[in-house]
């Protein structure tokens, strides 16, 4: 299990107008691909990642994978 955070450059206020919409999609991409994220929580400027995945799978490829897909899907 991994503990995940993603932060806003600069810990600018943008993700609570979009922070439904951008849980949804994370939660899309993880069944899409080869971890589940258990608890996921956003806030002002950061949101939390609570990951589940195999031990081949590397933290790397999860993080590539989620930033890459939700700033395309966004």
């Amino acid at each position: 299990m991994y503990h995940v955070i993603f932060v806003c450059k600069y810990r600018k206020v943008i993700l609570e107008p979009i922070s439904e919409e951008l849980k949804q999609i994370m939660i899309d991409i993880s069944k899409e691909s080869n971890f589940e994220i258990l608890e996921m929580e956003t806030d002002k400027g950061h949101i939390h990642f609570l990951i589940k995945s195999e031990p081949k799978v590397s933290v790397l490829s999860i993080v590539r994978k989620l930033k890459q897909e939700y700033t395309n899907r966004l």
